[in-house]
């Protein structure tokens, strides 16, 4: 499995107006036959947020991301600070 972490900045008095937009839209943006899952992380204060999905395969992950090198995103008033992939060496629980 893969997981491509997304890290975005956005004013930190929009936080709840991000979270909702991300959660109407983030599986739906990012579901297909590889994806496995999705979470969110919030910094709010500071206006960060990780998003981290989890993919069949490499491949997967990328294919579905933005250009390397963009600053784009969908996250209201929001900036793309990087993304990075991994592979998933162990899932403990």
């Amino acid at each position: 499995m893969w997981v491509r972490i997304r890290e975005v900045s956005f004013p930190a008095a929009r936080a709840d107006e991000v979270i909702a937009h991300v959660r109407d839209t983030a599986v739906s943006r990012n579901d297909g036959e590889g994806f496995r899952g999705f979470r969110l992380l919030v910094d709010r204060p500071n206006g960060r947020a990780l998003e981290v999905s989890y993919w069949a395969t490499e491949r997967d992950a990328r294919t579905e991301a933005l250009a390397p090198g963009s600053r784009e995103t969908d996250v209201p008033g929001g900036a793309l600070e990087r993304c990075d992939y991994y592979e998933l060496a162990i899932d403990g629980g």
